[in-house]
């Protein structure tokens, strides 16, 4: 299986040349690996020429991750594509197990191993609903969750929404959210993931584009790009990491970055085929549900982007469907 790797990358260096390594550690060979750079501060020839086992392509691009992906992917003459996030570790091993299950497992299309990420000074991949109270909360209002239900169920209620949730496995919500419950076996699948670390079918991601309406940090954009595949369905190892740095540089702010996921989840649910399933009014109700619990919790800083993404939701004056109608580029949503 011949593989080629698109990283997109913006005046992250350091970052960039330490995922160098890891490729040119990884065990199992690399074809070609595609940089699209949108930084000032440009990687000279000399930063990345050490880097022999591999074809380096090294291209400009406007500030753009969806438009910098979907550059990487048509540039590359392999018909699987790793996409990398530049600020990711891998282990030397990851690809080649990646390229293992698809061997053994030949109708999957997308792979990608346990996304890791620091929480103080642990590395975590899920985040468990220990709490019954919120746990019915995230029901009743549709909301994600991404761990384990570990809550006792003390009540009938309780018992019934827990037999929902173990019914329903990894799913999407009637809002949209990503709901991932079962995280068991050698592997699981999902229909929403991180393809920060994915191994996918070139033809797949030619199918089902990164959407460049979306702000140039793509808030929301891998949600976009797996619910249009022609089988919606990430496999994700559990024998193998991903550990997600989680650079500060070019980093929105947590309630930015919630404010432009909701709005791009409203335009997905608008404009995607494959969401049939998911409402509007339940999107609305779910964010409702946020923004009072970030009342009642004294989380004033999401606040405004809880009430501003309701707002403007249910006014229909989201910016990216305003964009995407009238054909033109999306003026960054702020705060």
């Amino acid at each position: 299986m011949q593989i080629s790797v698109v990283i997109p990358t913006c005046n992250r260096k350091l970052r960039l040349l330490s995922l160098l390594r890891d490729l040119d550690r990884s065990m199992y060979p690399i074809y070609e690996v595609i940089i699209v750079d949108s930084g000032e501060d440009a990687l000279p020839a000399k930063d990345y020429s050490a880097f022999n086992k591999f074809r380096i392509e090294y291209i400009r691009s406007e500030k753009s991750v969806c438009i910098q992906r979907n550059i990487g992917i048509r540039k590359a003459t392999s018909d699987w594509v790793f996409l990398c996030d530049d600020d990711i570790e891998i282990p030397e091993d990851y690809l080649e197990k990646l390229v293992k299950h698809i061997e053994a497992y030949p109708a999957t299309a997308a792979v990608s191993g346990s996304w890791l990420q620091k929480e103080g000074e642990e590395w975590k991949a899920t985040y468990p609903e220990n709490s019954a109270a919120r746990l019915i909360w995230k029901y009743i209002f549709q909301l994600s969750i991404w761990g384990e239900i570990n809550s006792a169920a003390h009540n009938v209620f309780t018992k019934k929404v827990k037999k929902y949730y173990g019914r329903r496995g990894n799913h999407i919500s009637r809002a949209g959210w990503p709901v991932l419950t079962d995280f068991s076996g050698e592997y699981f699948t999902t229909p929403v993931y991180s393809l920060g670390a994915s191994l996918v079918k070139k033809e797949w991601l030619i199918h089902s584009p990164f959407d460049e309406v979306l702000d140039r940090f793509g808030i929301g954009d891998n949600y976009g790009v797996i619910v249009d595949f022609p089988v919606p369905v990430i496999h994700v190892l559990n024998n193998t990491v991903v550990y997600h740095h989680q650079e500060p540089m070019n980093r929105l702010q947590r309630p930015l970055q919630y404010y432009r996921r909701a709005l791009a989840l409203d335009y997905f649910i608008k404009t995607k085929k494959n969401l049939e399933g998911v409402k509007r009014i339940s999107l609305l109700w779910s964010l409702i549900g946020n923004l009072v619990s970030f009342i009642f919790s004294g989380n004033w800083g999401m606040i405004k982007p809880g009430f501003k993404s309701a707002w403007k939701i249910a006014l229909g004056k989201n910016p990216y469907y305003t964009a995407a109608k009238k054909k033109q580029k999306v003026l960054e949503p702020g705060l």
